[in-house]
């Protein structure tokens, strides 16, 4: 069993991100919030979630913007009420410029073992651009992981964003881990479409791409061909894909990341949480009135045609399909798909190509 820790508070606010999160510290509604969340954990009643934690992942918003002392109750809140197994993963996602030596020592001593750290690109323009720090507080952070006593580390990187030439992530990722062979684990992840975001989706701040990135954005044959020469370049140097975007050394594959995929039981405390377990899905909304009342927006009990289909696209992101599944999928779209080169059926196996897995979450909404 696993479970998120959500923290909706960051310095400010990417111009890309449509998480649920708020772009301030507001240290009032912080240590609301924890207080919340504590209460939550503690006041937890479903008897058929019962078992040892054996992953626990912090993730935002920043959930580096945490003081020590919250983070410590957060976590001895879940081992009491849950038990930490004896290898359990903790991870925490981290901007750099919360990477320093005062912070890891201290997160040393709350049993988390992993960290999470966000590049994007370490170009300053972009970086300017979508609001973060700039390149040289990337490497001061790389510094302070490489002299830190945790040794699992995981970095991410964005394609598509504006200002970034051709080729010029690729060249990034080579840069860092070349200099900086101690990182495990990578995230590749593709910078969504523009136009398939509707703004009324969430209750938070209203984020959208300005109109000038449609000018600043590489060609789509850059954008596929480029993560095709990244996974080429990762498998050389031993980082295996085990999902769509996300890369590690052998044993070094993030637990939660393959707990998800793999269907299993997730306890997530925060507003806007879906856990999982039994095949039922419970869910708050991404509003903190709501939260704060624990209110759940619904539950269901996912129907085996609900589950089958959440198998179909879980498949596919991590490997591919058994070819038995075909005659329960769309055919016709599969065929067409085939002729269109987006789909290979080889092996008693449905895979889709590396070259349009930009274009996977259509596909597979067409094929199901």
């Amino acid at each position: 069993m696993f479970s998120y820790i959500h923290i909706p508070f960051c310095e400010s606010k990417c111009k890309y991100c449509r998480f649920a999160s708020l772009g301030s510290i507001n240290k009032v509604l912080v240590n609301k919030y924890i207080a919340h969340l504590l209460h939550d954990i503690k006041n937890f009643k479903r008897p058929e979630w019962a078992g040892l934690l054996n992953s626990v992942y912090f993730w935002g918003g920043t959930p580096s913007i945490l003081e020590v002392n919250q983070l410590s109750e957060i976590l001895e809140s879940l081992k009491t009420k849950f038990g930490f197994e004896k290898n359990i993963e903790i991870t925490l996602e981290s901007t750099p410029i919360n990477i320093t030596t005062e912070n890891l020592i201290a997160w040393e001593g709350l049993w988390i073992n992993r960290i999470s750290m966000w590049i994007q690109t370490l170009n300053n323009q972009t970086l300017q651009e979508i609001k973060r720090d700039g390149k040289e507080t990337i490497f001061s952070a790389l510094e302070y992981l490489k002299n830190s006593k945790i040794k699992n580390i995981s970095v991410d990187f964005i394609i598509w964003l504006p200002y970034v030439q051709a080729w010029e992530t690729l060249q990034d990722i080579k840069y860092v881990l070349e200099n900086y062979n101690f990182i495990k684990h990578i995230s590749v992840y593709m910078l969504e479409d523009y136009y398939v975001w509707n703004q009324d989706d969430s209750n938070f701040e209203k984020i959208a791409y300005p109109e000038t990135w449609k000018n600043l954005w590489l060609e789509e044959e850059f954008f596929s061909k480029e993560y095709l020469e990244i996974k080429s370049y990762l498998k050389n140097i031993w980082f295996l894909k085990y999902e769509l975007s996300n890369f590690s050394k052998s044993g070094y594959e993030c637990r939660h990341n393959m707990s998800y995929w793999n269907h299993s039981e997730v306890i997530w405390f925060w507003l806007g949480s879906h856990s999982f377990v039994n095949n039922t899905r419970y869910a708050y909304k991404d509003d903190f009135l709501w939260y704060y009342k624990s209110e759940l927006e619904y539950e269901e009990v996912l129907n085996e045609r609900d589950f089958f289909l959440e198998k179909i696209m879980f498949w596919f992101r991590t490997s591919w399909l058994e070819k038995k599944l075909y005659n329960q999928l769309n055919q016709e779209k599969i065929n067409n798909f085939i002729k269109l080169w987006y789909i290979n059926i080889e092996n008693d196996t449905i895979t889709i190509h590396d070259n349009v897995i930009h274009l996977m979450d259509k596909i597979i909404s067409e094929i199901i």
